[in-house]
């Protein structure tokens, strides 16, 4: 027992031998700071082999050691304090995320950053160089985006919006260029598009100009001389007037007028060279059209040789129309006036002036007037500005092949023009009884039967039918340019662009001209002096009436659409933009 004792204690004291002199700490103390706590954990290399010597070790290698204890102990010490920032920069996310707020820095969530084995700190996801310009590192390695970064985006987007703004307006300004240079080229060529002798025959326009105004020397047209050279130096001599056009071929004529005419919106006067004019054929269906073939139609050109022609409807204006064209105009015209005094057995035409207005001297409101007419060559003279009557297929003869007729119309609601003729006649002309009522008048005592229809058909006796209806209808489309009682100023717009008339070039005359259409239209001539009421609808007078004027209420309502139609072509400026404004409301 004492041996054994012995041998134990032995054993001891070589095993406290080794473990002084062999075994040396291979990393050395690691400081890490854990919520203010300070811990050491010591990694030891033993060199447990049982084997004792463990003091080979010279004294120079444990100062080599402590060095590098020393070393490692700065180093873990950085290493803690960067794990200990980014301990408290994850749990600060961490916290954010159960809060339901983003961090606002990049790198977030779980694993959002690792230690390397050097102990540095990375953001979660090893290729990050790509975005090295957009964010920058802090010492935890968490990257946050640059504030110049930003900036820079927004204004690469504001520099890309401005590039597509400018090459859409680049677009539109290059569109635009084009257009006008079409236009430019088909305004600017020289002449202007021609078509056949028969298309113009047929009823088409010969000429279209960019305003629709056609003008010239009818000397260089080869036909309607008369006019030009005997006419215009007769309204000189015989009226002294100083507005009539000059007759020299270097003047080109102002259109169909003696009195100034040219276009009513005072547009410049062009000379135009237009084809001779041939005879219009028709088919069999439109024969009833062939009378009225020296009737130009609405879409032919405006010849110099041309005389207008007013379709007097009688309680329909006339008589203002008529005032218009005499003293706010100072056209000469060719009517009932022009025969009073005895001029009506004058051997030849004159003439005459007759209360501010000037007549020739003819009647051509009756038939025995236009026959005298005719025989005296009223159209080839070219005295007449206007020719005024209410027989149109027999004016017909008043006109030929050279020298046509441009027909226009005014038109009154057909009730209202029978309810005016009635009191007229019991109260101005004193032809009814005041004992017949208006009941009585539209039963057939005196009253007119679809006069409208009547003369534009040329079927004065007899019953009306569908057919002459529809021959009214196409007289009134193709050969007058039509106009309303109650829309007057319009109307005489239009009239004056159609036939080519201005207002007088000098301003004070001009504005007196205007004034004076003006007080027309709002004091009409020749109106009912006596105060009257239109039957009201449902009544028995109105429903009588309307039984009397239901083809001429028809053909009413078919004017009111030819009149919109001609807006395009003969409207004033506000009108054909009110008609644009009212087709796009019905259009949406």
């Amino acid at each position: 027992e004492p041996l054994l004792q012995k041998a134990k204690d032995g054993k001891k004291d070589r095993n406290r031998n080794n473990d002084s002199s062999s075994v040396a700490p291979s990393i050395g103390k690691a400081n890490e700071h854990r919520g203010g706590r300070k811990e050491k954990r010591v990694n030891f290399s033993s060199g447990r082999n049982g084997k004792s010597g463990g003091n080979h070790k010279s004294s120079s290698n444990n100062n080599n050691n402590n060095n590098n204890n020393n070393n490692n102990n700065n180093n873990n010490s950085n290493n803690s304090n960067n794990y200990e920032s980014s301990s408290q920069q994850h749990t600060s996310a961490l916290s954010m995320r159960k809060s339901g707020r983003r961090p606002w820095f990049s790198s977030y969530g779980k694993n959002a950053y690792s230690v390397n084995s050097n102990g540095s700190v990375n953001s979660n996801g090893s290729s990050q160089q790509h975005r090295s310009q957009a964010f920058y590192g802090t010492s935890t390695g968490v990257r946050y985006r640059s504030a110049t970064s930003t900036q820079r985006a927004l204004e690469e987007l504001k520099r890309k919006r401005l590039e597509a703004q400018e090459k859409r307006r680049a677009v539109t300004i290059l569109a635009l260029l084009m257009a006008v240079a079409g236009g430019v080229h088909f305004a600017g060529r020289d002449g202007y598009a021609f078509r056949d002798a028969a298309s113009v025959g047929a009823g088409e326009v010969g000429i279209k100009g960019s305003r629709d105004k056609v003008y010239g020397d009818t000397k260089d047209l080869g036909y309607g001389g008369e006019r030009t050279g005997l006419v215009q130096s007769a309204l000189k001599l015989a009226t002294g007037d100083k507005r009539a056009p000059d007759a020299s071929p270097s003047a080109p004529n102002d259109g169909a007028s003696g009195g100034g005419a040219a276009a009513a919106d005072g547009e410049e006067d062009y000379e135009y060279k237009l084809p001779p004019p041939v005879e219009k054929t028709y088919d069999p269906d439109h024969e009833y059209l062939l009378p009225l073939r020296h009737f130009s139609d609405v879409t032919d050109s405006n010849r110099p040789s041309d005389t207008a022609y007013f379709f007097h409807v009688p309680r329909a204006g006339g008589s203002t129309m008529k005032d218009i064209i005499g003293k706010c105009l100072k056209l000469v015209q060719s009517s009932e006036v022009g025969v009073r005094d005895g001029h009506g057995t004058d051997p030849k035409l004159a003439v005459l002036d007759v209360q501010e207005s000037r007549y020739v001297n003819v009647d051509t409101t009756t038939i025995p007037g236009i026959q005298r007419a005719v025989d005296l060559g009223l159209s080839a003279s070219g005295l007449a500005d206007v020719v005024v009557s209410s027989y149109l297929h027999e004016s017909a003869a008043l006109f030929d092949l050279t020298h046509q007729g441009r027909a226009f119309i005014l038109l009154r609601d057909p009730i209202e023009r029978a309810t005016s003729m009635y009191w007229h006649r019991v109260k101005e002309v004193g032809d009814l009884e005041q004992t017949v009522t208006i009941e009585d008048y539209a039963q057939g005592n005196g009253i007119e039967n679809n006069w409208m229809c009547r003369f534009l058909a040329d079927r004065m006796t007899g019953e009306l039918t569908k057919d002459d209806l529809e021959h009214a209808k196409v007289i009134l489309k193709d050969k007058f340019l039509v106009g309303f009682v109650d829309d007057l100023e319009e109307t005489v717009h239009r009239i004056m662009k159609y036939n080519g008339w201005k207002f007088a070039t000098d301003d004070t005359d001009r504005m007196m001209e205007e004034d004076c259409i003006k007080d027309l239209s709002l004091t009409p001539s020749n109106a009912n002096e006596h105060e009257y009421e239109i039957p009201k609808r449902g009544s028995q007078a109105h429903a009588l009436i309307s039984w009397q004027t239901q083809f001429d209420s028809k053909l009413y309502a078919y004017a009111r659409e030819i009149f919109e139609h001609q807006t395009k072509e003969w409207g004033t400026k506000e009108r054909k933009k009110a008609l644009k404004k009212e087709k796009k409301k019905k259009g949406g």
